[in-house]
């Protein structure tokens, strides 16, 4: 039945409601003291689809508790960017609501507390560096979380420290992406064909990962190219899992032959195969060779030296639980392998939204993972990095700092005491409570919308935090042994398996001997 034409149209009541909610978001665009309520700041959409590099477009999600499995893999929000990705520009803010010409409450002095002399033997190492003997290479081995997965503040420091002390080589990379937006300064990396493994992405894997707790599992179809977009390499080693009937892989350099390598092994362990070049490369190529199961971990570049090599071994969503889930002596194994003279732990960030941390059981996994770093290496430094702050928005909009934090900063404190080793206060560094306020109100930010992943920027500022630290407190070793330091030798290398150090006379590689 047709309906009267005198009779009054309704309005659509889904349609009122819709134009309800748009007013609702609409207003505090339109009020100036609602704009806290705001859902969107200016640049914020654009950034977040204006994203480039290596990192996908995916929000932070608050980790679930370490036991009885691994830590939960959390993927950082679209605002971290790969270190040639800078934000997009963002138009000017009321003069109200800048912040940039305030000094940030940062470079408040904060040094590298060691009251043990823990980094004495990476300053003596330091110190041969410094003087450019031949051959003398320091390691700096930084273990951490999300940040490092992007070579972020890590990528920064290396560069600030070989421009100090000189450029030995960019370090360990991963034989491949365990995460779509792991990547490394400088280094451009595809791989293909291979399967990840690690705690971290198969709950109760306790397998032998090499260095960067994963490992990538393939075939005649597997494929990895690593090439170096500046800078050079002089000596290469590759790692991978040794077991008995291991595959063998094709190792490649530049344009020079390839050269076959076998995995095979009495047993499984972490192995590795090394080699010295008669010149400079640039690119490498591992291709599975299909004749039996096959495992690599990761691959280092180094040069001759003098200088600093620096590795960044973040995991995605890790805390140091995530340490010991590997397989101790397999760890162990790569460690003692990879001899390094510093190892950086910076966790806690995911830790901050685990119930029960700090406690009994934190305390008990730092002294694991420590011991087992000690048994490779013995005599290394080991520096704890605290957690940066993290902040969450309050009911009325406020950004504050999670109760958390703190109380974990001061557990690590209180573990590197125990322990011998270094800390760092990183959170003091950055400015302590309400940093990250106060870091997301500037222009340009320096932390994401999650509060807790820095920008370039800001992870830039975290760098120099702790390179400056460690510098202060090197210089302060100088001045307390002399002009250049006593002379101090490094651990001696332990671990491996495979032919190293091989050169074919003339030029080009050399097989197993």
């Amino acid at each position: 039945m047709d309906r009267n034409p005198s009779t009054p149209r309704k309005f659509p009541r889904t349609l009122s409601t819709l134009l309800l909610i748009a007013a609702g978001a609409l207003l505090p665009y339109l009020l100036p003291p609602l704009a806290r309520y705001r859902l969107l700041r200016p640049g914020d959409l654009s950034g977040a689809l204006s994203v480039r590099g290596r990192v996908p477009i995916l929000q932070w999600r608050t980790p679930e508790p370490p036991a009885p499995g691994p830590a939960r893999t959390d993927p950082p929000p679209a605002e971290v960017r790969g270190r040639d990705a800078e934000e997009p520009p963002r138009p000017p803010a009321p003069p109200s609501a800048r912040r940039s010409a305030e000094p940030l409450r940062e470079e408040a002095g904060v040094e590298i507390e060691d009251e043990a002399g823990a980094l004495n033997t990476f300053f003596a190492r330091l110190s041969r560096t410094e003087r450019r003997e031949p051959g003398a290479v320091t390691r700096i081995s930084h273990f951490g979380d999300s940040p490092l997965t992007g070579d972020l503040i890590s990528g920064e420091a290396r560069v600030r420290l070989q421009a100090a002390y000189g450029d030995a080589g960019h370090g360990f990379v991963l034989a491949g992406r365990p995460w779509g937006w792991y990547g490394h300064d400088g280094v451009s990396l595809r791989a293909s064909g291979w399967k990840p493994l690690s705690p971290l992405l198969t709950p109760g894997d306790g397998g032998v990962h090499g260095l960067g707790g994963v490992s990538f599992s393939g075939g005649a179809s597997s494929r990895t190219e690593i090439e170096l977009e500046r800078g050079t390499f002089t000596r290469l080693e590759v790692t991978y899992l040794v077991r008995p009937g291991g595959g063998h892989f094709a190792l490649t350099v530049d344009d020079e032959p390839a050269v076959e390598v076998s995995t095979d092994g009495p047993r499984r362990k972490d192995g590795s195969f090394s080699v010295r070049l008669p010149r400079a490369a640039r690119k490498v190529v591992l291709a599975g060779k299909g004749d039996g199961p096959l495992s690599l971990h990761g691959v280092v570049l180094e040069r001759e030296g003098p200088g600093i090599v620096y590795d960044a071994l973040g995991a995605n969503g890790a805390a140091v639980h995530m340490l010991t889930l590997l397989d101790a002596e397999g760890w162990i194994e790569a460690l003692a392998t990879r001899r390094s003279d510093l190892v950086i732990l910076s966790y806690g960030t995911n830790e901050s939204g685990y119930e029960g941390i700090p406690g009994t059981r934190y305390r008990l996994d730092w002294l694991e993972v420590i011991a087992r770093i000690r048994r490779a290496l013995p005599g290394v430094s080991i520096v704890v990095m605290a957690p940066m702050d993290r902040g969450t928005r309050r009911e009325d909009g406020a950004i504050v700092t999670m109760p958390s934090i703190p109380k974990i900063v001061e557990a690590q404190r209180q573990v590197a005491a125990e322990a011998g080793c270094a800390f760092f206060d990183t959170y003091a560094a950055m400015g302590g409570e309400g940093t990250m306020a106060r870091w997301y109100e500037r222009e340009p930010r320096l932390v994401s919308g999650d509060f807790t992943h820095t920008t370039k920027g800001g992870s830039d500022r975290v760098a120099r935090l702790l390179v400056g630290a460690l510098q202060e407190a090197y210089r302060e070793w100088k001045e307390e042994n002399g002009e250049g330091g006593k002379r101090e030798s490094p651990p001696a290398p332990g671990g491996g398996g495979g032919p190293s150090e091989l050169v074919k006379p003339g030029g080009g590689l050399s097989g197993p001997q």
